[in-house]
């Protein structure tokens, strides 16, 4: 039941399928079916929790940051 945006493209996932986001892309992550969804999310290069912008958030978590 994930629902992935990359850009201003959304698309409904299925399990195991791999989705690449490009460096610096806004995206953002859903759970639409009735069941929880698992994701692992790998980062490649030199990221940190503190690079994190959030342009819309639903958890009252910062703009930034973790």
């Amino acid at each position: 039941g994930a629902e992935v945006q990359v850009g201003d493209k959304r698309r409904r996932c299925e399990p195991w399928e791999e989705i690449w986001i490009p460096a610096n892309e806004r995206h953002r992550l859903s759970c639409v079916g009735d069941t929880p969804c698992r994701v692992l999310e790998v980062a490649f290069g030199n990221w940190q929790q503190a690079d994190i912008t959030r342009y819309e958030d639903d958890f009252d978590r910062p703009a930034e940051g973790e």
